[in-house]
């Protein structure tokens, strides 16, 4: 009995942070979410099967929106563009930054199969996993009920999710990452996977260059470490390519794979003094299209640098 009173007590105080802390913040994070809206306020990604129907017997409310669930008590909903502040008390610290960069990068509203939708987080009591997407709140009973429905999920996190590449980007930039991946039109949960995935085998690659013209630039075994790993994961996910192609590539061992192609059998190479070091920069025509992989040397072995495609061949 106890435990439901308790929460009971915490599900008012979410409501009580929300009601105290709208006016004197609304305009602060307004400027924060609105500002970084990618793409028009119109966007309307295609229609798919089983896609939900808005319900005609209840008010929906499209706006804003973060709802948690509180045992006890059920999901409590809190409606506004307070979304940020909100989930520094509802979210593990984590979870919360993440969720946070993540919903800032993305529009407040789009137009779903007719509908108007907002963003919205939903969330278990503990801050471990959220789900973020578009939908609405269904208030019943006069409003004093209300219920979160999301009808587009975009992503599913939890805190081990966001801790497991820690070591590359902090939740901040790994939610701001994902959110680039999904408006670039990538599913964000396959580049959620692909990311985990790279973190976890990038550390037991292993190549061996051959050597350059320049007495410098000596045979020698390749590794790729925690700088590499982050500049090739990043360009990967992003697409922020030089001449904008993608990798097209479907899993971590796959892009591991064509990287280690280029090192050991490049088609054209250069290695060139670099500060006081040297770096090799290969390039290798793999079915049809180029690939460049910079490599750096690093006292008795080489590092990569970073990895792309690229349009054309290399001058």
């Amino acid at each position: 009995m106890w435990k439901k009173i308790l929460a009971l007590l915490f599900g008012f105080l979410i409501l009580g942070l929300t009601v105290s802390s709208a006016s004197a913040t609304a305009g602060l994070v307004n400027g924060t979410v609105n500002g970084t809206v990618k793409l028009p306020p119109e966007f309307s990604p295609e229609k798919r099967p089983g896609d939900e129907i808005q319900p005609q017997s209840v008010t929906v409310v499209a706006e804003p929106f973060i709802s948690a669930f509180v045992p006890g008590v059920g999901w409590i909903v809190a409606v506004g563009s307070i979304i940020a502040l909100i989930a520094k008390y509802v979210y593990s610290k984590p979870v919360s930054e993440f969720t946070e960069a993540f919903v800032s990068e993305i529009p407040d509203k789009i137009t779903y199969n007719g509908q108007k939708l907002a963003k919205g987080v939903k969330t278990n009591i503990w801050g471990s996993e959220a789900e973020i997407g578009y939908g609405y709140v269904k208030k019943k009973w006069f409003g004093l009920k209300k219920e979160a429905v999301i009808v587009k999920p975009i992503i599913k996190i939890n805190r081990d999710e966001v801790k497991a590449v820690e070591d590359l980007f902090s939740p901040k930039e790994y939610g701001k990452l994902l959110a680039q991946a999904y408006l670039n039109g990538w599913d964000a949960n396959k580049a959620k996977k692909l990311a985990e995935d790279f973190d976890r085998e990038y550390r037991n690659f292993h190549a061996f260059y051959s050597g350059g013209y320049h007495p410098s630039c000596e045979a020698g075994p390749v590794i790729i470490k925690q700088y590499g790993a982050r500049h090739i994961i990043k360009r990967h996910i992003t697409q922020e390519i030089p001449g904008g192609t993608p990798w097209e590539v479907n899993s971590a061992r796959e892009l591991l794979d064509i990287i280690k192609q280029v090192i050991e059998n490049p088609d054209i190479e250069e290695c060139k003094p670099w500060k006081d070091t040297h770096r090799a920069v290969l390039h290798k025509n793999i079915n049809g299209k180029w690939y460049t992989v910079v490599i750096e040397r690093v006292r008795y072995w080489w590092e990569v640098v970073t990895a792309f495609p690229r349009d054309m061949p290399p001058v």
